[in-house]
């Protein structure tokens, strides 16, 4: 069973997609049609039946009813057993069954036990006599409750008639069966021209429905189509094409608008990724411009000996080498971030002890600047990697003084704005960042220098420092914005979730510490 069905999944695997909408739509056209078609010969045949089989009872009763001016009467003893009618009486039933016979219809009076008491096929032209078992008269008078039931049955040459039985009674006891049968050749040939009729009808449907099946298929499927010559003028490097979008919201318009977005986010994704290869050689090319000419000059001997000129073409060497390796511990940190196998180890984090710290060493890191701290008196813990973080604000805080002059200011502000939040903001009085900037300060190697001045002694940084910060915070659960104006200065704005659930509801008061 279980090969069979793979099979059959094998085979319908190796269908195109049209083909199988087609087989589909079809089969299930030709299931209704096939349903439609049975219920309509069903019901049709049954009604036809249903008025024959009134049409005779009528007849019937009506031949019945001139009966009455010759009662049946019952035979008394001694004489025939109780039940059989007398001979006298048999006369009239003669009578009755000739009057009905012609050459449509047979009638035939039957004794309770099922006996031939008299018949009408001595009529010229009538239709032969149905011949029933004593078993079907019985079940049909028992069945025929409300008077509306009828027989299909053979007679003698095998021709289908449909027989009325209608008792004959008296003083409330059946005598007699009075048997009324009609051909219903003309319904079965009726049956048959219908029954031709819906097949050629149904036959007509499929091949209409065949010719506008496949056209409205590839109509249906050509965004799929598209879909799929553009995957390929896409992999071989054309990621600007997109599918045509004015298209209804069905499932196929949704698939080609999806379609569309993960195409830009491609093109987007490979652009980036050109970019980051050449900011990745530009940044190394500087270095490694400056150790090989260091390099050459020691080759050259151009520092004639001299001790002191060696150590600064050293010193100068070694501080490339430092770049280039701050350089690859930011990539390969980027990298750990972006395959998510960076381990960061979360625990409860003193806000304070880590805001002193990151004061003391701001303050080496000065150049003249103004370095204060404002620090909420019950600051609660963060929940964060307390390295990580501390690296990161480090980070932030070194860019802060990089690009504030030295008579400007630094500030570090730690406090809670909800019971489950912390608020670590480090404001600087800079020269800001313009506008059109800020959107793209968190993208890899993105330097808005020309906003941003440096002092002579600073060195530039690889403008990889805001990027991995900003994936440092969000990978510890928090978030990061930055806020600038020009000539005024900048704010980076860090927000926390909390190691506790202090039920706060109010920030605590403020206090203020100055070196």
């Amino acid at each position: 069973m279980g090969k069979s069905k793979q099979r059959w999944r094998y085979i319908a695997n190796q269908i195109s997609i049209r083909w199988r909408l087609a087989l589909v739509s079809l089969g299930l056209l030709t299931l209704l049609l096939s349903a439609l078609g049975t219920i309509i010969l069903f019901t049709a045949e049954q009604a036809l039946y249903s008025n024959e089989g009134t049409s005779l009872r009528y007849e019937a009763r009506l031949a019945v009813n001139s009966l009455k001016s010759h009662p049946l009467r019952l035979v008394d003893a001694p004489g025939p057993p109780p039940g059989m009618l007398n001979p006298i009486t048999s006369v009239p039933l003669k009578i009755l069954a000739q009057k009905i016979a012609s050459t449509n219809d047979e009638a035939t009076i039957l004794a309770p036990d099922g006996a031939i008491i008299a018949t009408g096929s001595n009529a010229p032209f009538t239709p032969s006599t149905v011949v029933l078992s004593l078993t079907q008269i019985k079940q049909t008078l028992q069945n025929d409750q409300q008077g509306t039931s009828y027989l299909i049955q053979k007679d003698v040459q095998g021709k289908r008639q449909i027989v009325v039985l209608l008792p004959l009674e008296q003083n409330g006891q059946t005598v007699a069966v009075l048997q009324i049968s009609r051909p219903i050749e003309s319904i079965d040939n009726f049956m048959t021209t219908l029954r031709l009729i819906l097949l050629l009808g149904t036959i007509g449907a499929l091949g209409i429905a065949t010719a506008l099946t496949f056209p409205l298929i590839s109509v249906a499927l050509h965004p799929l189509v598209e879909m799929e010559r553009s995957s390929r003028d896409i992999a071989n490097g054309a990621l600007w094409l997109r599918l045509n979008t004015e298209l209804p919201n069905d499932e196929i318009g949704v698939l080609a608008r999806s379609f569309n977005s993960m195409v830009a986010q491609l093109e987007t994704a490979f652009q980036q990724q050109k970019r980051f290869v050449a900011d990745v050689s530009h940044e190394l090319r500087t270095p490694l411009t400056a150790l090989n000419g260091s390099l050459e000059m020691l080759l050259l001997g151009a520092d004639k000996g001299d001790p002191e000129t060696t150590r600064r073409l050293t010193k100068g060497m070694y501080a490339e080498v430092q770049r280039m390796h701050r350089l690859v511990e930011d990539l390969l940190a980027l990298t750990r971030l972006d395959e998510n196998k960076l381990q960061l180890r979360q625990k409860a984090v003193d806000i304070q002890k880590l805001m002193h710290t990151l004061y003391d060493q701001a303050r080496q890191l000065a150049h003249g600047q103004y370095i204060t701290r404002t620090i909420a008196a019950d600051i609660f813990p963060a929940r964060a990697d307390a390295d990580k973080l501390q690296q990161t604000l480090l980070n932030i805080i070194d860019n802060a003084l990089k690009f504030t002059p030295s008579t400007g200011q630094v500030k570090i502000v730690a406090y809670n704005e909800e019971p489950d939040t912390v608020i670590i903001e480090i404001h600087d009085t800079g020269k800001g960042i313009p506008s059109d900037a800020l959107p793209h300060i968190f993208d890899r190697f993105y330097r808005a220098d020309t906003a941003r001045s440096r002092s002579s002694q600073q060195v530039g940084g690889n403008g990889l420092g805001l990027a991995i910060a900003k994936e440092l915070i969000e990978a510890q659960g928090g978030n990061i914005i930055v806020q600038s104006q020009l000539d005024k200065g900048t704010t980076v704005t860090i927000r926390l979730p909390s190691a506790t659930q202090l039920q706060h509801q109010n920030t605590p008061p403020l206090v203020n510490s100055l070196p």
